[in-house]
């Protein structure tokens, strides 16, 4: 699908780059000479075992300082040393060095160990690089902390003229930086010829280092990278309220609980604020923490009530579907939820709808409370065990949000309905086919869809008029902290199709329609199509994925992988879809007595409004 792009160029809300507003009186000003280039230095070879540190409240502000610098330069010094350097495994060890050095000498070490990679990051305005239009230069090129998939990250050389005419480039030679209240520059354009040389960081050199997150240095690394591609990434700081420079310090403070449990809580809590639901921070979890158990059953919250909706088959704890749980182990439930809420990961929407749902897998064989009250208003208590997930059987029961697997369905009086999320692009034509004389149709949009052209071919055949799509856009960073931004807007159309179905149509969404999912209904809202149901997820636009340490995958399993938001995506109107998701027409949620008696209320619902326009 051809994108039509507008450039629009925007200057950042955010407040400069930002510094440290802890006393850091004891470390010195800065101090180097106007009249040479600055120093170089090199990277050791040999690195020892590492000392017993005490992270005490002034290392921590120390390490503060340092990262913010360090990541500033790993993104925007346009160098193929920076470029290449493994930077968090660079600033783990780094974070040991810093607490080797005497107090008043950490903030001359960070500049110092920069430099190893980036020599011309400066304290001296005039020790930056001279530059001229005739000089090949390089500079970056980026919408993206990573090169992958739909963004790109590029180092770009040409000379410095032909630079300027390039899109998506900075707007300015270099950058100040705030580094211990004082300013140090970094050159945003180098010349090709230059007179200092850095070096790539690629292996341990000073100290022995375990790679793994429980080691303070490592964890450090890894939530400061998380923390840095937010602070120059994300594309969303307009729309969400959140102090995202006091993070950093409670992040790094988190890195050094002992027990891991405290130490995710931390961090998936200051993550939380960003109400960013593609959020995902994967690490390596102790055994003892592995959820392999499971309850046989589940709820969901429902018109703000846990409600029992699905049950293991022969499970025999008395709990049926449409059972309300009011507590559990004495706690009651909407206090239960709410505890776990500040470190699900999920927006003002799901903050609690997530824990419920995902509350059926368990870590230990502990048994477990609950005060379970029928629909009669009988009250029973009683006492689960989890199970191993290796004994899991069957379990049935409608779910919150249903799910088919038929791309199509017959219904009565001539009516069909589409799981959209279901259609394949190859089954499209005899779909097509069998609704030519359907006299309405039903498109359950309210699962994430499975085939990207699939969707696309079904909306074409109903919308009203060409459906534009221009809520996505990229964000360009030309410098540090977002003070130099270019926005790409991204327009797609989808136009109504040859031989387009005519007859009454209704669209279904949900609180689960998420990402792709919302992006299939902004084109059925701008086409003309009624939606009904409820506000959906609240976030679209592609990821990106941070594998740190090697990330926690398939080859690895000591590293962390991090995942966010990278793209802006608003509603059709321009508002915010973040924590706020698409408001449907026609507002139809789903019911405790609906789950009670195991009925789709919202596909009635849009049966009933169907045959009203048939008649």
């Amino acid at each position: 699908m051809k994108k039509n792009i507008v450039v629009v160029f925007l200057m950042c809300w955010l407040a400069g780059c930002g510094g440290s507003n802890n006393d850091t009186s004891q470390s010195p000003t800065l101090s180097e000479n106007a009249s040479q280039p600055p120093p170089v230095n090199t990277l050791p070879s040999n690195p020892i075992k590492k000392p017993t540190i005490d992270y005490d409240e002034q290392l921590l502000i120390d390490i503060e300082e340092f990262v913010k610098l360090a990541h500033a330069v790993q993104y925007f010094y346009p160098s193929e040393e920076s470029k290449n350097s493994d930077w968090p495994l660079f600033i783990a060890e780094s974070i040991i060095e810093l607490s080797q050095t005497p107090v008043n000498e950490r903030a001359s070490k960070g500049i110092e160990l920069v430099r190893q990679i980036a020599p011309y990051l400066t304290s001296v305005q005039n020790q930056l690089p001279n530059i001229d239009e005739q000089n090949q230069a390089s500079t970056w090129r980026q919408n993206s902390p990573i090169d992958e998939d739909v963004y790109s990250r590029a180092l770009i050389t040409s000379s410095y003229r032909a630079l300027q005419t390039e899109s998506y480039v900075s707007n300015h030679l270099f950058t100040e930086l705030d580094y211990y209240q004082t300013s140090v520059y970094l050159p945003l354009y180098l010349p090709s010829n230059n007179e200092l040389t850095g070096q790539t960081y690629r292996t341990l050199g000073r100290w022995q280092l375990t790679q793994n997150f429980m080691e303070n240095e490592v964890c450090m690394a890894s939530v400061s990278s998380m923390w840095a591609s937010i602070q120059h990434f994300w594309p969303y700081f307009s729309q969400v309220s959140v102090d995202w420079q006091s993070s950093l310090p409670n992040l790094l403070s988190a890195c050094t609980e002992d027990d891991f449990l405290e130490r995710r809580a931390r961090i998936y809590s200051e993550f939380t604020k960003l109400k960013d639901n593609h959020i995902n921070i994967a690490l390596p979890l102790p055994e003892q923490y592995v959820r392999n158990r499971y309850i046989p059953f589940l709820y969901e919250l429902v018109e703000d009530q846990a409600i029992v909706v699905r049950v293991e088959e022969n499970q025999q704890t008395g709990v049926e579907i449409g059972d309300e749980i009011l507590a559990i182990n004495g706690q009651k439930i909407q206090t239960y939820l709410e505890s776990k809420s500040d470190t699900s990961l999920k927006n003002d929407l799901h903050r609690k709808t997530v824990p419920a749902l995902s509350d059926v897998f368990k870590s230990s064989a502990d048994p477990i409370s609950y005060q379970v009250k029928k629909p009669d208003n009988q009250i029973i208590n009683i006492q689960v065990t989890p199970k191993l997930l290796s004994e899991l059987t069957n379990f049935y029961g409608l779910r919150y949000v249903p799910r088919r697997d038929e791309a199509l369905e017959a219904l009565s009086d001539g009516l069909y309905r589409v799981n959209v999320y279901k259609v394949k692009s190859a089954e499209t034509r005899d779909i097509k086919e069998q609704l030519k004389n359907a006299k309405g149709v039903i498109l359950d949009l309210r699962r994430y869809p499975e085939d990207w052209q699939g969707w696309q071919t079904v909306l074409s055949w109903f919308i009203k008029r060409p459906a534009i799509n221009d809520t996505l856009a990229y964000y360009w960073q030309g410098a540090p902290n977002q003070t130099d931004i270019q926005i790409q807007q991204v327009s797609q159309t989808i136009n109504p199709a040859s031989g387009s179905l005519n007859m009454p149509v209704i669209v279904l969404s949900s609180r689960d329609s998420q990402s792709q999912n919302e992006h299939s209904l902004i084109f059925a809202r701008s086409g003309g199509l009624t939606i009904m149901g409820e506000p959906t997820s609240g976030i679209n636009g592609n990821i990106v994925q941070l594998d740190l340490f090697g990330g926690l995958n398939n080859t690895s399993s000591q590293g962390v992988t991090f995942i966010y938001t990278n793209m802006r995506a608003n509603r059709w109107n321009g508002d915010p879809l973040i924590n706020a998701g698409i408001e449907p027409d026609i507002l139809l949620p789903r019911t405790v007595e609906s789950l009670q008696k195991q009925i789709d209320n919202q596909l009635a619902a849009a049966v009933d409004y169907l045959k009203q326009r048939i008649e």
